[in-house]
């Protein structure tokens, strides 16, 4: 299957998106279902998914988030180097570079962000928030 012919990204996952469905999150793992039952991808940036697993020790979680990235239904998404200047300014938004990775893929892909920062602003990007 090529990008051309893959299946449209209708989720991103952030950071905090992948520790919570580390951590067993309903939240999290409902959406994922939805995506998959609708035959749709969920994306993660490639910076995402390296920062993530920089934070997770636990060798059964690191097994866990290696399966879910692997899924055909999960898109590793890179970031093209030829939007450094609009990667600077969401960096210098969000305060974080995979926060401003993800709000690119985000963009891209006109799908919303599930996550539990609350460096997204307030209301200007599509973000479907984790509860506290």
């Amino acid at each position: 299957m090529t990008a051309y012919d893959a299946p449209p990204v209708r989720l991103m996952l952030d950071r905090s998106a992948l520790l919570a469905y580390l951590a067993g999150s309903v939240h999290v793992g409902e959406p994922l279902h939805e995506v998959i039952a609708d035959g749709v991808r969920f994306g993660v940036t490639a910076v995402t998914a390296a920062e993530t697993l920089a934070v997770v020790d636990d060798p059964k979680d690191r097994a866990a988030l290696h399966r879910l990235l692997g899924l055909d239904a999960c898109a590793m998404l890179p970031t093209p180097a030829g939007s450094w200047q609009e990667l600077a300014y969401w960096r210098g938004f969000t305060g974080r570079v995979d926060l401003a990775t993800t709000v690119l893929a985000c963009l891209e892909h006109d799908a919303p962000i599930l996550t539990g920062e609350p460096r997204y602003g307030d209301g200007d990007l599509p973000v479907i928030p984790l509860p506290d």
